[in-house]
């Protein structure tokens, strides 16, 4: 008779581990939690989108752990496009008061020269990629950790943790009540951020969140 294991653990590497065979991992973020696979995995990408009911047109959000990762993305905007972006991931980190504190996620447009593709499943009906260096030092581990040759920019999907129409968990009880034994934990701390990402075009600055 087969016997359920609970996957959580405080540890990244375990968490990586995971991550890399395939599993959905929810995590802490700046402010809630957020769930998320190997960006690359076209298989768990889809199951996300199945336990979230959402539409795969709409795209989804990729963490990453350092600016100098995404250069490649970054290289086809000019230097008035990029300040805003490279500002805003430095300072993510260095606010004192965190009610007022927010963390950036950027739609860049994906460069025609790109070596490496970002999947359709990530970008969905868009002609960009919704990204975000991360303020967490936990999950910039995490991020690390998944890098390889075919996830060159250590790409972790992010979306919020909960089904449908449901607020987004805060901490580890709600992301459980969530979704039980169908997904993997890490178990930390959100940095208590109390407003959500907000989230911009890197090309026109409009905030479209």
């Amino acid at each position: 008779m087969s016997q359920s294991k609970l996957f959580i653990t405080d540890s990244v590497i375990q968490a990586a581990k995971w991550l890399k065979e395939g599993q959905l991992l929810a995590y802490p973020t700046e402010s809630v939690w957020g769930i998320g696979c190997d960006a690359y995995n076209k298989k768990a990408v889809q199951r996300i989108l199945a336990i979230k009911q959402r539409p795969q047109a709409k795209g989804m959000i990729v963490i990453t752990d350092s600016i100098e990762r995404l250069a490649p993305l970054l290289a086809s905007l000019n230097e008035a496009q990029r300040y805003p972006i490279l500002k805003s991931w430095q300072t993510d980190s260095e606010y004192i008061d965190l009610q007022y504190q927010q963390a950036h996620t950027w739609l860049l447009p994906i460069p025609q020269t790109l070596a490496v593709t970002i999947p359709p499943w990530i970008t969905g009906q868009h002609q960009t990629v919704a990204v975000r260096v991360i303020s967490h030092p936990i999950i910039r581990q995490l991020c690390q950790q998944l890098v390889s040759a075919h996830n060159p920019f250590g790409l972790l999907v992010s979306t919020s943790c909960n089904p449908s129409a449901q607020p987004p968990a805060i901490n580890f009880i709600e992301a459980y009540a969530y979704f039980g034994e169908q997904i993997s934990y890490l178990q930390a701390k959100t940095l208590g951020y109390t407003l959500p990402s907000q989230i911009r075009d890197a090309t026109t600055g409009l905030i479209l969140r």
